[in-house]
């Protein structure tokens, strides 16, 4: 039964009971909710107020879909429960404030987290409910969607006794993910591995995990400098967002210290250009990085109801490599081209909500400093030409690994050029 069928029936109940606001009823209303969101994979429930009306949205796969459009009912005083889990009073402030929480759950058989946080609007509050399932985050790093080449090249590179690796990406990439797997993967209790994190996702046994506070003065940075006296052997910063966190991150990674970290930029090879804007020496740039990664997920098409699809014209194909680099381009075309191709197209089914995706996978790009790269850090070189070095040294761009995918049947060719749009 869907979930606007459910919420009828409930709220049909309370109407014959007679019942004034019932706080079992908000329970039962907020349970069947998150209940349906976690069975939908849903990483974020949106609760809307817009008048007289209460919209809820769930986040599936990347995107938005509408999943209850109801007028809001004093009978089942839903986002009142979810304040209260959350630790706030049960009415929204009567000063426009946000406010941020989170409580744990049972749902369906397993705990649940949930983070909470609720922002004042015009028409009333809206509170954002980020679903943190643990059986999601739990990644082995070879169930991330990496190819097998990049797989042995990632196992390789996070067993190096020191030096700093960047993972680059939007928020909502993956990138927690990715790095959680690379931490699962050096686990044990033969090193010590700290991590300073803004939020802490998810516990991690046998890692000692930092919440970052700059409320009360424990930022990245004096994270930072604490953990260095704590004997580490791997420590995983979540966010670099500033001159003081990349020095310190650096150094550490020069001194006997394997460093993960996070950094804003849409590519791997705009790490650098990041990090000078920074303010960061060339030649600590140089000496202390092993490479950086960037990370997109794209949605798998449905096993259920894709079709197979002819490879796409030459025609359109020559028209839209025209607008990348020469070197990237050749790439693309031999990728698309290349005998055994397995496109796919989306068409739309039960099993898929009519979206004809279900699921994702990641894509990523991988750029190692090799001394061709070093040395054109060493010299400034500006970052189209460091990609342009990278690729010819074997280095496959983000849209080169999602045209990839695409080859092999993983997702469509119209999916990979929607994510990767901001390098293109």
């Amino acid at each position: 039964m869907s979930l606007e069928a459910q919420y009828e029936t409930l709220v049909k109940a309370a109407q014959k009971s007679g019942r004034s606001v019932s706080i079992d009823v908000g329970v039962q209303a907020g349970d069947l909710i998150l209940d349906h969101a976690l069975r939908d994979r849903a990483s974020d429930i949106h609760f809307e107020t817009q008048g007289n009306m209460l919209r809820v949205r769930f986040r599936i796969d990347g995107m938005l879909q509408d999943v209850l459009v109801t007028p809001k009912n004093p009978d089942i005083p839903i986002t009142q429960r979810l304040r209260v889990l959350a630790g706030f009073d049960p009415e929204p402030p009567a000063s426009y404030r946000t406010e941020e929480g989170r409580f744990q759950k049972l749902i369906g058989g397993r705990p649940i987290q949930v983070r909470v946080s609720s922002f004042p609007t015009i028409n009333g509050e809206k509170l954002v409910l980020r679903v943190l399932d643990r059986q999601q985050m739990d990644l082995d790093i070879d169930q991330t969607g990496m190819a097998q080449d990049m797989l042995d090249t990632i196992r390789k590179l996070i067993r190096n006794p020191y030096g700093i690796f960047f993972m680059t990406g939007a928020t909502g990439s993956g990138k927690t993910t990715t790095l959680y797997a690379m931490l699962k993967n050096i686990n044990s209790p033969l090193i010590n591995i700290l991590t300073l994190e803004d939020p802490v996702e998810y516990r991690l046994e046998g890692i000692n995990q930092a919440q970052v506070s700059p409320k009360t003065g424990f930022t990245f940075t004096e994270g930072l400098r604490t953990s260095l006296r704590q004997d580490p052997n791997v420590i995983m910063v979540g966010e670099i967002r500033d001159y003081e966190t990349a020095e310190i991150s650096m150094r550490a990674a020069l001194t006997g210290h394997l460093v993960l970290a996070t950094l804003h930029t849409i590519s791997a090879c705009g790490v650098v250009e990041r990090l000078f804007e920074m303010g960061v020496p060339n030649f600590l740039i140089s000496s202390s990085v092993l490479g950086a990664m960037a990370q997109r997920l794209v949605r798998k098409v449905c096993a259920e109801c894709s079709e197979n699809v002819a490879p796409p014209n030459e025609a359109v194909v020559r028209e839209f490599v025209k607008t990348l680099d020469p070197s990237e381009g050749s790439k693309i075309q031999e990728i698309i081209f290349k005998p055994g191709a397995q496109y796919k197209i989306e068409k739309g089914c039960g099993a898929c909500r009519n979206t004809g995706f279900y699921g994702r996978l990641g894509i990523f790009e991988l750029i190692l400093f090799n001394e061709g790269i070093r040395g054109l850090v060493l010299t400034k070189s500006p970052t189209d030409v460091l990609k342009r070095t990278a690729i010819q040294s074997g280095m496959r761009t983000l849209l080169m690994d999602g045209m990839l995918k695409a080859w092999e049947g993983y997702t469509t060719l119209g999916e990979v050029i929607r994510v990767c749009s901001s390098v293109v």
